[in-house]
């Protein structure tokens, strides 16, 4: 079985195609993960992206999740948490230290709720911005 086949994706779905997914998998985080998506579409309007139908992550740029390349970005949704993952994390300025992780290149933010989103909102907002330029999109 290929990858696309275990993880069959969704090209550019509609909010109303997101919620009907991510209430299916973590309903207790799908306002959260709403809007954190609805974050990266206002700063980055032209973004192209694709879900997971297995599991609800929405890779943000050209070819992600390994498929053939790197995107700039994912967010994920977690047991009590969703993440907004930067592919070249290692390489944004973060100011703020939102930025978590240990690997050679990627970091991720943790949101747990609206207020926690509310309070950093800023600070994504530079981290997108930031990521979009280095990932050329």
């Amino acid at each position: 079985m290929t990858p696309a086949e275990k993880h069959p994706h969704l090209d550019m779905p509609s909010t109303e195609q997101l919620r009907a997914l991510i209430e299916s998998i973590r309903p207790a985080l799908a306002d959260v993960y709403l809007e954190v998506h609805r974050l990266v579409l206002d700063v980055l309007p032209d973004v192209r992206f694709e879900v997971d139908r297995t599991d609800a992550g929405i890779g943000y740029g050209a070819r992600q999740f390994g498929y053939n390349g790197w995107g700039m970005g994912a967010l994920a949704a977690h047991r009590a948490w969703v993440s907004l993952v930067f592919f070249r994390g290692t390489k944004l300025d973060d100011p703020n230290g939102l930025l978590e992780g240990t690997g050679a290149s990627v970091r991720h933010v943790k949101i747990r709720s609206l207020d926690e989103l509310e309070v950093r909102r800023a600070a994504l907002r530079a981290l997108l911005h930031e990521a979009a330029h280095h990932h050329g999109t």
